[in-house]
């Protein structure tokens, strides 16, 4: 029996009269499927990865708005889809994205979990606070060979899950990474300018308010859904600085119900007079007082730059979103059309104002009414010789300290046209490291931020340096200040000579020092641009007193051609290297206020260079090839902002 089904198998296998056809028929279509099943198989992998793709994207734009409102959230998401009108269309995707706000329990602060928090804006969440979206999307890839086994379509879900990040730290306790920024904004004269280039046409400081807004609107600190926004809850918490620095009698003035920025109520000294010196590596930021020899009783006078100093305590304080430290976070109101997404109660905010310049589109936080901030600008500088006593005579002096005898019958102070430069900020970079040190100590894991606005230029005598200063009015009354005990702080500068206006009057030249007596080393009135570089690169290494690097980011706006030192003219150069150019080579007969500001950032990628604004004297070369598309302080402050927010990706098993 076996033999002969053998030999029947033989016989068709042998068979040449064509009935083999079945059986290649038979193989044909067993070939035909598995090709089908290779390249449709193959041809929806593809799609799938690209559907994912899309389904990232969506949901990392949905997390950054996930503070925010349901329709916000679905809009983001939208924005970067599959489907139609997405930026990654894809024409096989079907319906439109599931959009679900959730909480992660990993991502709340301390652990505490997605409950422990007061209720949400955002009826759509499953939870009482929102920190991630997930996003689903569908798509229908048509078939080309397994139709003919009856497949003519392959569906595919694929889904992304993305949380809100402010930087890729951790912060305290385990929670969500969170930021201390310190923003230092030039208050010089020069800001008075007129920019043109501005919407509007405001001043230059307005303007860089503005900007200022516009980084406040984009960095929303908590929740939308928590009750309050303290600053132990806040993920953002930023103080403002300014030079030359305030007395702090006065900063109620700036930040309280019903704020003025005018300074006519001061009394001399001014607070920029007689500036500040804080130590560069102190652990902590508090106010430095000075005593003067004032007649016919010394005064005590106190100064900051911190205009948000003490704004959380006495009659004006915000004890619930301003730390001991100044910094502040209450001022975010999410979906405040009027203000653009700022608190108008919040301290920070009656500093730098809302809404941007009036009736101008796209300026500032962009609100639908317009209030002026309260920060001030301060005044040019003084006059030694009085402002109506111009040519006063100081009787001749015979001095054997500090640079040997000062001979001559009777001089004018200020010959040489010194006095009027006031810009010195390396002293306030130092206050806000300082305070930013304190910070992170505060909020363990947090990271420190400073972002500087400025054109570069510093130009301050030594006249305003503490031991030497002079009452305006009063040409022949020294100001020689002393730092009061227990400050932590400087009373000198570094230079060896000059310690009186009336010593400094006597110099043949603007720096005439005493042979080899050139310093350069914070604090002096010598190197002034140097001196600011390297208090921004101690403050950006991690060798500082934080032992963390800071984010140093700097805005150079409408930067002149010249400007570095101290001199007769604002043209005058440093004299001595002193510091290094790490982003931009230097001598200190070539520093400019542009290469100032570039080697001030902690790298090219965050200076920014506002280089268009109206006058004359601006450095139209002064552009970072990296950054050179965001040419308007509004495109720096939004470009800014999204350094201190982000979105990341996390696994479907995220709980």
């Amino acid at each position: 029996m076996i033999t002969n089904c053998l030999a029947f198998v033989r016989r068709i296998l042998n068979d040449q009269r064509g009935q083999v056809l079945p059986w290649v028929t038979g193989g044909m279509f067993a070939l035909i499927g598995m090709a089908g099943l290779t390249i449709d198989i193959g041809h929806a992998y593809a799609v799938r990865d690209a559907l994912q793709n899309g389904t990232n994207a969506a949901a990392l734009a949905a997390a950054s708005a996930v503070y925010t409102t349901q329709s916000q959230i679905v809009a983001a998401a939208d924005a970067y889809a599959s489907t139609s009108g997405g930026a990654n269309y894809l024409s096989y995707a079907t319906g439109t994205p599931t959009v679900t706000p959730t909480c992660i329990n990993m991502l709340m602060p301390g652990h505490s979990g997605c409950e422990a928090y007061g209720s949400n804006l955002n009826a759509s969440c499953a939870y009482r606070i929102c920190n991630a979206v997930q996003v689903t999307q569908t798509a229908s890839v048509p078939t080309y060979f397994l139709g003919v086994l009856g497949i003519h379509t392959i569906g595919i879900t694929t889904t992304g899950l993305a949380s809100f990040n402010t930087n890729g730290t951790s912060g305290s306790s385990g929670g969500p990474p969170s930021w201390n920024i310190a923003i230092i904004e030039d208050a010089t004269g020069s800001m008075a300018n007129t920019d043109t280039n501005c919407p509007g046409s405001p001043t230059e400081f307005a303007c860089a308010l503005n900007m200022i807004q516009t980084i406040l609107s984009d960095l929303n600190p908590c929740p939308s859904g928590m009750s309050s926004c303290t600053p132990a809850q806040a993920n953002v918490r930023v103080a403002l600085f300014t030079f030359p620095n305030m007395l702090t009698s006065y900063l109620p003035n700036f930040y309280k119900s019903g704020c003025s920025n005018s300074l006519t109520s001061i009394t001399p000294p001014a607070p920029y007079q007689v500036m500040t010196l804080p130590k560069e590596n102190a652990s902590s930021y508090t106010p430095l007082s000075y005593t003067q020899a004032t007649t016919p009783t010394p005064t005590t006078w106190t100064a900051s730059y911190e205009l948000t100093y003490g704004a959380n305590t006495g009659t004006y304080g915000d004890s619930t979103g301003v730390d001991a430290q100044g910094f502040v976070s209450d001022y975010y109101s999410p979906g405040n059309a009027t203000t653009g997404n700022l608190n108008p109660n919040s301290p920070l905010v009656r500093l730098v104002g809302y809404g941007g310049t009036a009736g101008q589109p796209g300026t500032g936080s962009g609100g639908t009414s317009q209030v002026a901030g309260c920060m001030p600008i301060s005044e040019s500088g003084i006059d030694l010789n009085g402002a109506t006593n111009v040519g006063a005579t100081i009787p001749s002096i015979t001095s054997s300290a500090n640079g040997g005898t000062q001979q001559g019958s009777t001089t004018t102070v200020n010959t040489l046209g010194v006095g009027e430069g006031i810009t010195y900020y390396a002293a306030a970079i130092y206050a806000a490291q300082a305070a930013l040190t304190k910070e992170a100590s505060v909020y363990p894991g947090s990271a420190n931020a400073i972002i500087l606005l400025s054109d570069g230029q510093a130009n301050t005598q030594w006249i305003y340096f503490p031991a030497g200063s002079m009452k305006p009015g009063a040409v022949n009354t020294p100001l020689a200040s002393t730092l009061a005990t227990g400050s932590t702080g400087y009373d000198t500068t570094n230079s060896n000579p000059l310690k009186t206006a009336i010593v400094a009057a006597h110099l043949s030249s603007p720096n005439g020092e005493v042979s080899g007596a050139i310093s350069g080393i914070y604090p002096d009135f010598m190197d002034e641009c140097q001196q600011a570089i390297v208090a921004a690169q101690y403050a950006a290494s991690a060798t500082n007193a934080a032992s963390q690097a800071t984010k140093v980011i700097a805005v150079s706006y409408g930067s002149e051609d010249t400007g570095c030192g101290s001199g007769a003219t604002d043209a005058h150069n440093d004299v001595t290297t002193v510091a290094t150019g790490n982003n931009a080579s230097f001598t200190a007969s070539t520093l400019t206020p542009c290469g100032t500001m570039e080697n001030i950032a902690d790298n090219l990628a965050d200076f920014y260079s506002d280089y268009l604004q109206s006058g004359s004297g601006i450095d139209a070369t002064c552009i970072n090839s990296a950054n050179n598309s965001v040419n308007s302080l509004t495109g720096i402050g939004m470009a800014i902002a999204s350094n201190f927010h982000s979105t990341t990706l996390l696994p479907s098993t995220a709980h």
